[in-house]
């Protein structure tokens, strides 16, 4: 009897064990990876001065657009934003640079 419980408690906490996840996670953003280029979408760069844009797809089938910040003038040189051109509304500054640049592949 006892070998049984001992079984049972096995299987229930193994199931409870959290699996850690790959994704990107900022506020309500969830990039599911594998991450890759969006078919039919080129990257490029911007004429404000260098900023460089490109869409991707995660596993999830999300398309997001990113843009690294070099546009003439910026503060925040390098800086990864999603959605929108770093000088336009909607536009979000991504928090942790490294984390991202590890899920999406950027090195």
């Amino acid at each position: 009897m006892k070998a049984t419980i001992l079984i049972f408690l096995a299987f229930l906490l193994a199931g409870c064990a959290r699996t850690p996840t790959s994704d990107f996670v900022q506020g309500t953003i969830r990039i599911v990876a594998p991450v890759e280029k969006a078919p039919g979408r080129v990257p490029g760069v911007l004429d404000d001065g260098g900023t460089i844009v490109f869409t991707m797809r995660d596993a999830t089938g999300k398309i997001f657009d990113v843009y690294v910040d070099h546009h003439l003038g910026t503060k925040t040189p390098g800086a990864i934003y999603l959605f929108a051109h770093p000088t336009e509304r909607g536009s979000v500054c991504v928090k942790n640079e490294a984390e991202f640049r590890k899920i999406v592949r950027l090195e």
